[in-house]
């Protein structure tokens, strides 16, 4: 499995600073804007990299099993391609967001379901939510300097070292593809960048998270509980409660769901001074907290997990609350007054 981690991080090693010349060489820039928090013209295909890189660790090294594969694959695929035009032109949200639920349900299909839903209709809307959910926040985590890369690697890292619990043997590869693509990637990508993800690197990322919290319920099935279930959930809580509240602000100020703004918890703390480094290892820092809270509530009864993960959550929101997160910021205002104009 290690062979698996080593296979996509000397992939992403070597294909990144080769993307990065190609794209400064046809000038494939994101370009600094109203919602852009860089300065310059930074490359932004690093997700060609990213699925590359993963689909390498993961197909030199696959295990002969029994289970059909290719539904993960094609829905990598789909979700990545749609993820690599937007990074040239803009797509429509809505079809960003069909193609994410086809993602789902060839997931669904291939045998990746969701626990404690046994009406297979509302099994499948709840992966298909699942994987739009977890595909979406990790996009938008994506708007500072090193922070969806390296929440990935933690959490690949947290699926790794499970004990008493496990993934697949195809999900632990995985797991390790995961976790030495994410690790390569920031080589690049800790602030300060010189090359970003771009959505089809991003929403990638979030979707093999998503497949990785599938597989554990899947080969987990026979021995799931209260406790086990909390577990995808609670070691994705930052990127995962970012997108609900991200998404309840826009709902309520009637606001396209999928559109951009400046108004992530990270965007206030940027605001109030802090540095992209900063700002990443404290966002890392959290993530490995709430991957070892994760691990801990595996081994408590289920009133002890459920008051870890309530007062985790809990704790996460006040704080953003604190910050402003229900609030829009002066930047955001900026670009929706001249997106309008």
């Amino acid at each position: 499995m290690i062979r698996s981690g080593a296979t996509a991080f000397i992939t992403t090693s070597i294909l990144v600073p080769v993307i990065r010349s190609l794209c400064n060489r046809w000038a494939l820039f994101d370009k600094s804007g109203p919602l852009k928090i860089h300065s310059g013209a930074i490359p932004r295909l690093g997700g060609v990299a990213i699925v590359i890189s993963i689909a390498a660790g993961v197909g030199f090294n696959r295990p002969s099993q029994a289970t059909p594969i290719w539904p993960f694959f094609a829905a990598l695929v789909l979700i990545w391609t749609v993820g690599f035009v937007d990074d040239f032109r803009e797509v429509p949200p809505i079809l960003r967001l069909v193609i994410q639920i086809f993602g789902g349900i060839l997931l669904w299909y291939g045998g990746w379901r969701l626990p404690l839903l046994a009406y297979n209709p509302i099994n499948l809307a709840g992966v298909c939510l699942f994987v739009v959910l977890f595909a979406n926040g990790f996009n938008f985590l994506d708007g500072a300097d090193g922070l969806c890369a390296g929440v990935t690697a933690i959490i690949a890292a947290g699926y790794i070292i499970l004990s008493g619990l496990t993934v697949s043997a195809f999900g632990s590869l995985v797991a390790w593809s995961l976790l030495g693509t994410s690790v390569g990637f920031l080589f690049y990508n800790f602030p300060l960048a010189n090359i970003f993800l771009g959505d089809s690197g991003s929403t990638i990322l979030g979707f093999c998270v998503a497949f990785l919290g599938l597989d554990f319920y899947r080969s987990n099935m026979s021995n799931l509980n209260g406790v086990t279930v909390f577990f995808p959930l609670l070691i994705a809580t930052l990127p995962l409660l970012d997108a609900i509240v991200v998404v309840s602000r826009r709902l309520r100020g009637h606001r396209p769901v999928l559109g951009g703004d400046r108004t992530h918890f990270y965007d206030f703390l940027l605001a109030q001074g802090w540095s992209s480094r900063r700002v990443a290892v404290t966002v890392y820092a959290i993530s490995a907290l709430m991957c070892g809270i994760a691990r801990l509530a595996l081994k408590c009864d289920f009133e002890t997990a459920l008051i870890l993960y309530l007062t985790s959550v809990t704790t996460l929101l006040l704080l953003g609350l604190r910050l402003g997160t229900l609030k829009q910021n002066e930047k955001s205002d900026a670009a929706e007054m001249i997106k309008a104009g």
